[in-house]
């Protein structure tokens, strides 16, 4: 009998060294800690034997300007005796019915692999591009005033407010607990601190920055700034470092536009590279919980398909006004439009349109026009999810 349940007591052992394996196997069989605390545990039992392995976070994140809950999948794996048995796809199956139970619309996840998750019905939320100098390239973005602080874990609080400035108008930007700034965000899951500065422009915080210092290049793990000038100031703290370390490595969902501010962009490696994946637990719920344009009213009907669970296949008729959509199963319509979970989820979130969808072969539109609809309905946003789990 399989079950997925909480993990706890003396499993909690297996599931240290299923954990220790995927993700560490190079440190040896044995963890050197009891891992992360933040999440739930959770697992899938064949006959009492644990067999695969997650970790589900709850968070509050913005979607289309207002506040949702979205769930994080990390830690997934299965050891190497139970691969190649279908426990992988039985343990994404129930975490996203277990998550869907729980109320929460949407998930989102870190992939090993893209390919791997997108035939489940994940699709990717962004793209990430990785930026990465000599320090020295970064120093001529000083754009004049504040001052730097290092801080503390007990100063999180003094970084909130310049995080969710830096989130405003991002789609799956996240309200972070206070957990998550000081075992997460300023200590590499609650272990090793990392280094922190906050920069204060005016008597108020306008930017922070937290990385790590490793084999000569400073690593920024996470940033945020209220503006573009306190943006050019966090780079050009940055590049302060250049009689300490060589490199200075950074990610931002932005590309040639901030190319276009530094003097040398040529000295700049720029790679574009696959972010976090999104998909929707539940598409009654999903619908009905995102915020449409409120000068836009439709009336059309969704057929949908999903590898992952059969629950979420069938059509579903969609009435939006004043904001808000009310959804209602239709079994007997005529689809205006035939889609994957994981292109409906792309169009919930904003990160794409309906064309570009069409490109990928995931949506068929049936009826003439459909698609001027979907855009209207499910315009694209800024999608930005900046926390790894």
């Amino acid at each position: 009998m399989v079950e997925y349940r909480p993990v706890a007591g003396e499993d909690m052992d297996a599931m240290r060294r299923i954990r220790q394996y995927g993700f560490h196997a190079e440190a040896g069989p044995a963890p050197d800690d009891d891992g992360p605390t933040i999440g739930k545990p959770f697992g899938l039992y064949d006959h009492d034997s644990l067999v695969s392995i997650a970790r589900h976070y709850t968070f509050e994140a913005r979607l289309r300007g207002e506040w949702i809950d979205l769930a994080g999948l990390g830690a997934v794996a299965t050891p190497p005796e139970h691969r190649g048995e279908g426990y992988a796809s039985q343990s994404l199956q129930a975490s996203v019915d277990h998550l869907a139970e729980e109320g929460i619309p949407l998930v989102a996840l870190w992939p090993f692999k893209t390919a791997f998750y997108r035939q489940f019905g994940w699709t990717t939320a962004n793209y990430v591009h990785h930026f990465e100098c000599e320090a020295d390239t970064l120093t001529d973005l000083e754009s004049g005033g504040g001052s730097f602080v290092p801080v503390e874990p007990s100063d999180w609080e003094t970084l909130k407010s310049v995080h969710l400035a830096a989130g405003e108008g991002e789609t799956l930007s996240l309200d972070r607990s206070e957990q998550w700034w000081t075992d997460r965000i300023l200590r590499s899951w609650e272990q090793d601190r990392r280094h922190a500065y906050r920069y204060d422009r005016d008597g108020a915080p306008a930017g922070y920055l937290v990385y790590e210092v490793e084999d000569g290049t400073v690593s920024v793990t996470y940033m945020g700034a209220v503006d573009h000038d306190a943006l050019r100031a966090l780079l050009s703290f940055l590049g302060r470092h250049g009689a300490q370390v060589g490199d200075v490595a950074f990610e931002r969902v932005e590309g040639a536009e901030l190319l276009d501010v530094i003097s040398q962009p040529q000295e700049v490696e720029c790679t574009l590279k696959p972010g976090p994946m999104v998909r929707v637990t539940d598409v009654t719920m999903a619908l009905e919980r995102t915020p449409y344009p409120d000068a836009v009213e439709a009336d059309l009907t969704l057929s949908v398909t999903d590898p992952l669970v059969p629950d979420n296949e069938g059509c579903y008729r969609l009435h939006v006004a004043d904001g808000t959509g009310v959804v209602d199963p239709a079994p007997d319509n005529d689809p205006d439009v035939r889609l994957e979970v994981g292109a409906l989820s792309g169009l919930i979130v904003g990160a794409r349109d309906a064309t570009e969808t069409a490109r990928a072969g995931t949506v068929e539109f049936v009826r003439p026009g459909v698609d001027r609809t979907l855009d209207n309905l499910f315009p694209t946003e800024r999608v930005y999810l900046r926390e790894f789990f």
